[in-house]
């Protein structure tokens, strides 16, 4: 049998002190550094990089670019008018609390420079139409005086180095066409342009942004050959349209369409027509043989309802501008705007 000594104990008892008391200090400082990392992880995860897109149209184009890397918010809501969107302060806290704001550009967003200005936001301003060409709004009495069947307007400039016109009497926008995304070609350079814009503000991610622009670009050229073999079975003489307002211009532009009114002068959803105008769109309708007049999802029917039982043309609704539908709807994302707008007009005018 071996006896310890009190002394021997008493000699252990330091050691063994030291073993516990150093292990105690390690777990902690182990348990110090995992809390250490584990919110860094957390906040790493959660504080995605945060886009605010003026529109819906835009920010479904953004979303296909970001796939879960980037939150993407709007502001005109879904079936909302950007021509007659005023923002609210909660929209205000949007862009303040942004990294990135995508707008149009080209005039569209009349709210948005005050909007940044008042938010004291810090974010980049993307103008995803950059670098592409713009067109000009052809107004009612230069397409009826003229008698004009050239469906392709002329380019009058680039997208950031033009200087639109300002907006003569009775109109806002001005000379320039904004709905460029009319035109799917145009959506493809927006898609560069955000691409380039998120793999700027999140280089870690930009082979993610490059391969999902990639692949919505293939499902855009798919769409914009879908639409020419569309349009090709529309009889040529059917291929003329009146609109409630003048958004379908790129639209016309690209795939061979006369428009030869608007109903809402001035490029906006804003104006109001003159009895005047009334009648000249009466008589440009019968003299065209017009078939339809084009409502969108934005807009009232109350004139084109009275335009039709003047003049014996149909009211269509509604063609998908300057916003996107329900989620569930049939124009809840861009190409699904696009195929349904090809629907309606195929069905109008065969």
């Amino acid at each position: 049998m071996i006896f310890t000594t009190t002394t021997e104990k008493q000699a252990s008892f330091p050691l063994r002190l030291f073993f516990r008391t150093a292990a105690t200090l390690l777990c902690a400082l182990v348990m110090l550094l995992s809390s250490a990392l584990q919110p860094t992880q957390a906040h790493g995860q959660a504080r995605k990089l945060i886009a605010v897109a003026s529109t819906t149209i835009i920010q479904d184009i953004a979303r296909n670019v970001a796939g879960d890397k980037l939150t993407v918010t709007a502001l005109v809501p879904t079936n909302g008018d950007v021509h007659e969107f005023q923002p609210s302060p909660a929209d205000a806290k949007k862009i303040a609390d942004a990294d990135l704001v995508l707008v149009n550009g080209v005039g569209l967003e009349q709210f948005m420079d005050r909007l940044i200005a008042d938010s004291g936001t810090k974010a980049a301003v993307i103008t995803v139409t950059a670098g592409l060409p713009i067109q000009p709004f052809l107004s009612i009495e230069a397409r009826a005086s003229s008698g004009a069947t050239d469906t392709h307007p002329p380019v009058i400039g680039i997208s950031g180095s033009y200087t639109c016109g300002a907006p003569q009497p009775g109109e806002v926008i001005g000379e320039c066409d904004p709905h460029m995304w009319q035109n799917v070609a145009n959506v493809i350079g927006y898609t560069l342009n955000i691409r380039d814009a998120f793999s700027a503000a999140d280089p870690g991610n930009a082979a993610v942004y490059n391969a999902n622009a990639g692949q919505y670009i293939a499902q855009l050229e798919a769409l914009d050959a879908d639409i020419f073999a569309a349009v090709a079975t529309i009889p040529a003489e059917n291929r003329v349209l009146v609109t409630n307002h003048d958004a379908m211009g790129y639209f016309a532009a690209r795939y061979g369409f006369q428009i030869v009114g608007v109903v809402l002068p001035g490029g906006t959803t804003g104006q109001e027509p003159d009895p005047k105008q009334i009648i000249d769109l009466v008589s440009v309708i019968k003299a065209q043989h017009v078939r339809a007049i084009f409502l969108e999802n934005v807009t009232s029917d109350k004139l084109a309802t009275q335009l039709s039982s003047e003049s014996g043309a149909s009211v269509v609704q509604a063609l998908y501008t300057d916003s996107l539908g329900a989620p569930d709807s049939p124009g809840g994302t861009y190409l699904g705007m696009m195929r349904a707008n090809l629907k309606t007009l195929q069905d109008a005018l065969k």
